[in-house]
């Protein structure tokens, strides 16, 4: 039996996870025909056909669900052994670029770059603090590590670690209509009134904001600045728990209570990662940081 390549389980593996074969093509930055190639190939090697092409897009067959794990797993072993011995050939990288999401809550993120700083004094740290709804950061270098909810998916492309959960609150200032009402509120009453959201501004991808309640908002793409809004009654919103706690105990804000809220019977809370990119190649103290954040977060 021929030897299978590395190149044809990745040519496999980005056409399943793309879901198309000039997706792929695009992707690994090749003619369609050789991606059509590597496939066919591999398929010819191990006499199991991989994808059915009677439909419209490439769909797995039976074989090729059951193998794609796989395939998988040895590119990840792959990419994981020349993460190895960049980072042991490079030793102690001199600084670190961490994002971070204002959907986060920055006391563990501190406490653990305190940590980070007593293992590893030499390592600069520098800190982006941004919405990001999206792992555009990672993507485009700006970052080496990023610490932001997953709202959706990111895919294998990603290594991640879970860093726990934060829940969304919906709060309005005490003199605002909605925080007079001591009753759950139904959707039709809370969209008599403005919502403030907050928006990243990413060109090119799918628009909808599944935080949307009412027609009538307006935007902000940035959450302290949705915040004083809140605050100055200009209208109502949903926040991280841990940026209005302290004003809800004070009174400054108070929390709503939507009967539902995207079809859900309560706010959703957001799953909380630290990620990189899994063709990065971080050194020590990055994935260091990585890990021990995982390890030490603890949701308030």
């Amino acid at each position: 039996m021929a030897e299978i390549t590395l190149d044809q389980l990745k040519v496999f593996v980005c056409i399943a996870e793309l879901g198309s074969f000039a997706a792929a093509a695009r992707h690994l930055n090749r003619t369609q025909s050789a991606i059509t190639y590597a496939v066919q190939k591999l398929e010819s090697q191990t006499g199991l056909i991989l994808f059915d092409r009677d439909m419209y897009r490439p769909t797995l067959t039976r074989a090729g669900h059951l193998l794609l794990p796989y395939a998988q797993k040895v590119q990840g072993d792959v990419s994981e052994y020349w993460r190895k011995v960049a980072g042991i050939s490079r030793g102690l990288e001199a600084s670190v670029t961490i994002a971070v999401s204002q959907f986060v809550s920055p006391d563990p993120v501190i406490d653990t770059l305190i940590d980070f700083q007593e293992q590893f004094p030499t390592v600069r740290v520098e800190l982006m603090t941004q919405t990001i709804q999206r792992a555009e950061v990672l993507d485009d270098g700006r970052a080496d590590i990023a610490i932001m909810p997953e709202f959706l998916p990111m895919g294998s492309g990603y290594i991640r670690y879970s860093c726990g959960a934060e829940r969304m609150v919906a709060v309005a200032a005490p003199d605002h209509p909605l925080a007079a009402q001591q009753t759950a509120l139904y959707p039709t009453e809370m969209q008599k009134h403005l919502q403030i959201m907050v928006s990243g501004r990413i060109e090119g991808r799918d628009k909808r904001n599944y935080a949307l309640q009412t027609p009538d908002f307006w935007k902000t793409d940035d959450l302290n600045m949705k915040k004083s809004m809140i605050l100055r009654g200009a209208g109502w919103g949903a926040l991280p728990e841990y940026m209005v706690c302290a004003d809800i105990r004070a009174g400054r804000l108070v929390e709503l209570s939507p009967v539902e809220w995207d079809g859900l019977d309560q706010l959703p809370e957001l799953r909380i990662v630290v990620a990189y990119r899994r063709d990065k190649v971080l050194g020590p103290a990055g994935l260091w940081f990585a890990r021990a954040l995982s390890q030490q977060w603890q949701p308030e």
